[in-house]
């Protein structure tokens, strides 16, 4: 299929990175949802996004129309209002006569009216009449008003639109620009159609806020950054087109410098075109990458984003010492009061700023502090060299040749880092995946794992993992993050260092949270007594300065532990792990996963009021269940009378606010498994996990409660209590026997 660009600025196939959710707003034109929202990291390729979504459903034709509108920065909302309202009429006949040139070209209202279709001429007619009206009327507001219902006009005569707006540009607006753009986002949202909105993550929800339908009940798209091997495919494919000659090597050190970002890397790309630059050695890219710090795109990108939110050039030396003072901290951050104090400035403009910084991403501000993006390369070399010239007075001369210094050192320690993350195992990644699996305990202790396993083959060692007896029930994992977003004293990466917050069982009580602090620590043979001591220790002092009470330890080395260091994590309740160990546990929980979602078992749910003998109705559906499964009719029996005497517990015991009970019928192959929950407390006399019974008073008192419990264990296979969030479940599992 051959791609024509419309609005987009780089070709289709060079449009790395993004083919899932470009797909998911094309496709999202033709459903009956109506709001979706792209949530975007600063300088992602957001923009050529909608713009690409444009292209793409111009050319595929059929309904709807297309209609893409940009906001530009510093624009009043009244030339906004009317450019909004030009380009809805002018793309609408651009894709009614199926000629792309005229959804951007400089036409006026009147062309609009000589271009329109026959069967559209008098719509344009009233539409521009009312628009001149509007004018002329002299009223400001309702002339906005009257262009931002374009697409509503359009839609009540019976034309179907697909809006694209493109907020981006809008990362700080001005109060009447964000009035705008609400209004705009009502506006298209009353059309009840599918439409895009797209900004910035950390200001697009404020710019629709008032709309019917804002981000939380809508779809989300969350646009990240590129991954590495999507950067590098950008950066050779920009390359391509602008004749520049790469390496490998230098398109890895690029995409890790500039963060994988398209803005920055198209940016570099094009300085080197216009210098005549070769990209083939790290010197050369690093030249360049300082001279366009120092003067070119990258200085001109963050030398707007503080000049927008700055106006006095004090204000911005001021701004730039606290800024560079705060990233030279241990910590990076420092007090909002502090700042306000040291800058000098009103509340307005103080949090103008503040919000700028922000939104940008290029520092966090969150409480009491903020907290300056160290992970940005090119904003932190930009910080440190404009604080050199502009605050600490240093020549140019001087501070080009350090930085280009510096940047040549830290090369190659970059690139270590890249390969030292490709060479992780993710442990993040994997923990994030723990979900109360069962999972085989020798997995997790070097020792067992080698006095059995060591030197046999794949296939013997998957056999023997499959009858081991000794399980460990992993915890529920509800968040995971690396431990340097933690502490800045732990020396490892966010690939290799985790901190994991779950609870065991998926029980969410204080006793049952659990903190897993999970390490790759480097060495080439069996990791020492030492090595491993040390890790130990640096683990647990995280959790004494977070306050974590309930925490297990997990080290991972290549190659295991030695002797003495597995005594050493036996002896403070640690899991130790090789590399083997881990792949091994990955697999099964990768796999776990797929065939869960390859091999979903039909479901059943019903929900019926307590008392008033309902029970039985439940019991007659779950009878044709079973009936359907094969069941013989001594189990069927089983099964009913099971379910009616958990009903009857649920209504007797639960404290439920609705008086409802929540039953789930599952078919599997060779069981059917009955779920029966309520809201409300767990009775005192249930509190045992897996059915078991706690004799409590009242039961010795009232002897039939306790009888029911013991009926159901004896006429089901398996009976399990649980906690769920708001309330109890009885799950119980009949086998289907031959």
């Amino acid at each position: 299929m051959i791609h024509q660009r419309i609005f987009s600025q780089v070709s289709r196939d060079e449009f790395v990175g993004r083919d899932a959710e470009l797909q998911q707003i094309v496709r999202h034109g033709s459903s009956d949802r109506h709001g979706l929202i792209v949530q975007a990291v600063p300088g992602v390729g957001a923009a050529e996004l909608m713009r690409q979504a444009y292209d793409q459903l111009f050319a595929r034709r059929g309904q709807p129309v297309p209609i893409h509108f940009a906001f530009k920065s510093g624009e009043t909302p009244l030339d906004a209002a009317r450019r909004f309202f030009q380009s809805s009429l002018q793309q609408y006949i651009a894709y009614q006569r199926v000629d792309s040139s005229l959804s951007e070209a400089q036409l006026s209202v009147r062309d609009l009216l000589e271009l329109a279709l026959p069967g559209d001429y008098e719509l344009m007619s009233d539409l521009i009449e009312g628009f001149e009206r509007a004018r002329s009327g002299g009223h400001e507001r309702d002339l906005v008003r009257f262009c931002l219902n374009a697409p509503y006009r359009l839609s009540a005569a019976g034309r179907t639109v697909f809006c694209l707006i493109d907020c981006t540009q809008l990362a700080t607006p001005s109060k009447d620009e964000a009035m705008l753009a609400q209004e705009m986002t009502a506006a298209v949202a009353r059309l009840n159609r599918p439409y895009v909105i797209a900004g910035l993550r950390r200001q697009v929800a404020g710019l629709i806020h008032g709309t019917n339908e804002g981000p939380d009940q809508g779809e989300i798209i969350h646009l990240e950054r590129l991954d590495d091997d999507e950067a590098r495919t950008l950066i050779d494919g920009a390359a391509r087109r602008y004749a520049i000659e790469t390496n490998e090597p230098t398109r890895d050190l690029v995409a890790q410098q500039l963060n994988a970002s398209p803005f920055f890397i198209n940016g570099l790309i094009q300085a080197a075109r216009e210098s005549k630059t070769p990209l083939t050695s790290f010197l050369n890219c690093q030249r360049l990458y300082v001279d366009e710090l120092m003067g070119g795109r990258i200085h001109r990108h963050f030398s707007r984003i503080l000049d927008a939110a700055i106006a006095n050039p004090q204000t911005r030396k001021a701004l730039l010492r606290v800024l560079f003072e705060s990233a030279s901290s241990g910590a990076h951050k420092s007090s909002l009061w502090a700042w306000k104090k040291r800058l000098g400035v009103d509340a307005a403009e103080f949090e103008r700023i503040v919000d700028a910084l922000h939104v940008h991403e290029l520092a966090n501000s969150s409480g009491a502090f903020i907290e300056i993006s160290a992970e940005s390369y090119a904003w932190m070399d930009y910080l440190r060299a404009h604080y050199r010239l502009e605050v600490a007075g240093e020549g140019r001369a001087l501070v080009v040749a350090t930085t280009l210094l510096d940047c040549l050192k830290r090369a190659p320690q970059a690139m270590a880092r890249k390969y030292r993350r490709e060479a992780a195992l993710g442990l993040r990644d994997l923990i994030s995946d723990f979900n109360c699996q069962s999972v085989p305990a020798s997995l997790f202790h070097y020792d067992r794992f080698a006095a059995v396993h060591k030197g046999e083959d794949p296939d013997t060692v998957d056999a023997a993992l499959d009858s081991e007896a000794d399980l460990i029930r992993l915890p529920q994992i509800v968040h995971a993050a690396g431990c340097n977003a933690y502490s800045t004293s732990i020396p490892c990466d966010g690939e290799r260092c985790a901190v994991a917050h779950g609870f065991e069982a998926a029980d969410y009580t204080d006793e049952n949270e659990i903190v897993w602090l999970a390490a790759e620590i480097d060495s080439k043979l069996e990791a020492s007594r030492e090595l491993t001591s040390e890790w130990c220790d640096r683990l647990s002092t995280l959790a004494r300065e977070c306050g974590f009470e309930r925490v297990r330890l997990w080290l991972v080395a290549p190659e295991g532990f030695s002797p003495e260091a597995c005594r050493l994590l036996k002896r403070r309740a640690a899991y130790g792990s090789s590399r083997r160990q881990v792949e091994l546990l990955t697999a099964r929980i990768k796999s776990t996963a797929r065939a869960d979602a390859e091999n979903q078992p039909n479901e059943y749910e019903m929900v019926i009021p307590m008392g008033a003998d309902t029970e039985l109705i439940a019991a007659h559906t779950v009878e044709q269940i079973a009936r359907r499964m094969s069941f013989g009719p001594e189990a069927i029996n089983q099964i009913k009378t099971a379910l009616i005497e958990a009903c009857i517990n649920a209504a007797e015991h639960s404290l439920s606010p609705d008086r409802k009970i929540y039953q789930r019928f599952r078919v599997e192959n060779d069981k059917l498994v009955v779920t029966v929950a309520s809201r409300g407390v767990m009775p005192a006399s249930l509190t045992g996990h897996n059915g078991q019974q706690v004799d409590t008073k009242e039961e010795k008192e009232n002897g039939r409660r306790g009888w029911g419990l013991k009926l159901i264990q004896t006429l089901m296979d398996e009976v399990e209590f649980e906690r769920v969030d708001d309330g109890t479940q009885l799950r119980m599992t009949k086998y289907r026997r031959p």
